[in-house]
């Protein structure tokens, strides 16, 4: 069984839950731009909230981009020096830098959620949205949280499929040198 026909989990309509978040945070933000940018130069006010909402919307698209890329195996990488190297090797180092990866997400995820905590005991309001901040930070842990189990899910799918190629590169040759 190759990794094509085993279904990764959280998907909707065929397509990573990561990916229509992230296109849906990039629409938020084009249209808060468009909104600013029409109150400015037609009404004559300004919309205050609508650079805090973008803002927002792209931090949170990017960590969602970020998930999508793991799941995809498109994340930058620096393959080219280990693909010259005999496969075994290649493996090896490929595995160590994914779990010395996998260590850094899991320290992202226990630090954002002290911070979470730092900020769940103060309110923090952002004065243009009269919301408080600590909601759009949760992005901090969702985000290591969702590269970490689209990590853990490429490495599953691997041993399931038919083991070739490497668990978490996009399938490519080996560079000309």
């Amino acid at each position: 069984m190759s990794q094509a026909q085993i279904r990764p989990s959280l998907s909707v309509a065929g397509r990573p839950l990561e990916e229509w978040a992230a296109c849906a945070l990039v629409a938020v933000i084009a249209i808060c731009v468009c909104l600013q940018v029409f109150s400015r130069y037609v009404l004559n006010i300004g919309l205050v909230w609508t650079e805090d909402v973008a803002t927002f919307a792209m931090t949170w698209a990017v960590y969602f981009g970020a998930g999508m890329a793991v799941h995809e195996r498109f994340h930058v990488r620096m393959m080219a020096a280990v693909m010259v190297l005999p496969y075994r090797l290649a493996w090896s180092i490929t595995l160590l830098a994914d779990l010395i990866w996998a260590a850094f997400l899991v320290f992202m995820m226990v630090y954002g959620w002290e911070y979470l905590e730092l900020l769940w005991r103060q309110q923090t309001i952002i004065a243009s949205m009269k919301i408080d901040a600590k909601w759009f930070q949760t992005i901090i842990v969702i985000g290591n949280g969702l590269m970490l189990y689209r990590l853990i899910e490429a490495y599953l799918l691997w041993w399931r499929g038919d083991r070739t190629g490497f668990p978490t590169v996009e399938d490519e040759e080996a560079p000309d040198l």
